[in-house]
């Protein structure tokens, strides 16, 4: 594929997800840093359980879904195609691959992504404490933290004993001040995956705005990146402009 965008740190490509990362190597990059569509435009209906419906969600963000996706696949699908995903991340890995994601409640019933079934070992679950929020009804407590699921190869440990006293929960709070995008994860969490695994590489295949990429040039190590928007490829050129922060410690 030809990049969309290059400079010292940071490749950036127009894409399929799938089609960039089956033209890369096994193990071409340390670790991945990744938050896919939740496919939040699939929402339960009806009055039974596994049926779903289409909806625009008026008056949330979500409601353009990501761009070129809208974000409401059937979910076998959806499930089918991020198990594709995981399988291609495992694929060119080194190390390890974190994985963004949360849990919904349909038709009353917990619903954990991929119904945990996600085709690479598992290692760990850490919780991404976003600090706030309010459900849309009353028929459960918010869900106020998302998952970052930790799948590690066997030769993976971490940096150091202060990078494992970061522990599985990371009060990290909402990243507000990027714009353009509906669901940005803060700078500080790819910054913390990359720290912690000593990671002199990371992939994102959904890079979004460019967090991840972001913080791989701010930490000073290769970030590839991939989307198939241009104008989140474009806000992402945007915020690798910007003056980098420092990070000489675990964010």
């Amino acid at each position: 594929m030809t990049p969309y965008y290059r400079d010292d740190a940071v490749t950036l490509y127009h894409g399929d997800c799938l089609d960039a990362m089956r033209s890369m190597d096994d193990e071409s990059v340390d670790i991945v840093v990744t938050s896919p569509p939740y496919n939040m435009g699939l929402t339960p209906g009806g009055n039974g359980r596994g049926t779903y419906k289409h909806t625009t969600q008026k008056a949330r963000r979500f409601a353009d879904g990501y761009g070129q996706h809208d974000d409401a696949m059937p979910q076998a699908e959806y499930d089918a195609w991020q198990r594709e995903v995981l399988a291609e991340c495992w694929r060119v890995s080194r190390l390890a691959v974190f994985y963004n994601h949360r849990p919904r409640v349909e038709h009353g019933i917990l619903r954990d992504p991929l119904g945990n079934d996600f085709g690479i070992p598992l290692r760990q679950r850490i919780i991404w404490n976003r600090g706030t929020g309010i459900d849309v009804n009353l028929r459960q407590f918010c869900t106020r933290g998302e998952d970052i699921f930790f799948f590690a190869k066997p030769a993976m440990s971490l940096a150091s004993h202060a990078m494992s006293g970061m522990g599985d929960v990371w009060d990290l709070g909402i990243e507000y001040g990027v714009k353009g995008h509906p669901a940005p994860f803060p700078v500080s969490l790819p910054i913390r995956c990359i720290q912690a695994t000593g990671a002199q590489s990371v992939l994102d295949p959904f890079c979004g705005s460019g967090t991840t990429l972001r913080a791989a040039s701010d930490l000073h190590i290769k970030g590839v990146g991939v989307d198939n928007h241009p104008p989140y490829l474009d806000l992402a050129i945007s915020r690798l402009s910007q003056q980098a922060l420092d990070f000489g410690g675990a964010a």
